[in-house]
């Protein structure tokens, strides 16, 4: 509970701010559900705390940084950050339940999916700025920033396992083989990489705009 209590105050102003947008979604989620009788959106409150776990991550270990300083424990890490990080942009895809959803409750499901998928886009740039504040003390700073887009690329190809071919993070420990066959087949497919490209931009994108405004409100 120490642990908690100190990884939650080491950047309490970020924490409570994604608290607060947690609780909002998960009240959103419950609204829907009492005005509807329906539980179908649940599954996003299961998406985003896969969403939030790279964050976590980072956080944990940040508090904990001699931890990184052991080589072998520093590519763990690593590894089981990038595993779990496409979890944080896979809600955006989400957006292809809207149509099975009620018609009538259109627009309230279109703030409710905004909302979760923001969020979880949210954790996972903040897991990218806090994978840089980490590494950077056992990498030069340019080794880090070159790795970045190449980890946003990679989360794309992962939201393309997610999404198409119905694959979680804990396949890797569950199904490695098929896991790593299907990839395998499907890496250098056109579908693959236009997606994979496609995400992956959008998502380093996203994390250069963020970095600007995070520069500009740090000047103010």
């Amino acid at each position: 509970m120490k642990t908690i209590i100190n990884t939650y105050l080491s950047n309490k102003k970020t924490n409570t701010l994604l608290l607060f947008l947690s609780i909002y979604c998960v009240l959103l989620l419950l609204f829907r559900a009492k005005i509807s009788h329906s539980i179908f959106y649940f599954f996003l409150v299961w998406n985003l705390f896969l969403g939030a776990v790279p964050y976590l991550i980072l956080v944990f270990v940040k508090e904990k940084i001699q931890l990184l300083e052991n080589g072998k424990t520093r590519v763990i890490v690593f590894f089981s950050w990038l595993l779990f990080l496409p979890n944080s942009f896979y809600i955006l895809t989400d957006f292809v339940h809207l149509q099975k959803g009620n018609p009538d409750l259109f627009w309230f499901d279109l703030i409710l999916l905004f909302s979760f998928s923001s969020l979880g886009f949210l954790f996972g740039l903040l897991s990218i700025k806090e994978f840089k504040n980490c590494f950077s003390l056992f990498y030069t700073n340019k080794t880090v920033v070159i790795t970045i887009p190449i980890i946003c690329l990679l989360s794309g190809f992962g939201i393309y396992l997610g999404r198409f071919l119905r694959f979680n993070s804990w396949h890797i420990l569950t199904n490695p083989f098929q896991l790593f066959l299907n990839s395998l087949e499907t890496i250098f497919t056109l579908e693959a990489i236009l997606f994979s490209v496609l995400y992956g931009s959008f998502i380093f994108i996203t994390y250069l705009i963020k970095i600007i405004l995070w520069k500009i409100i740090a000047k103010q």
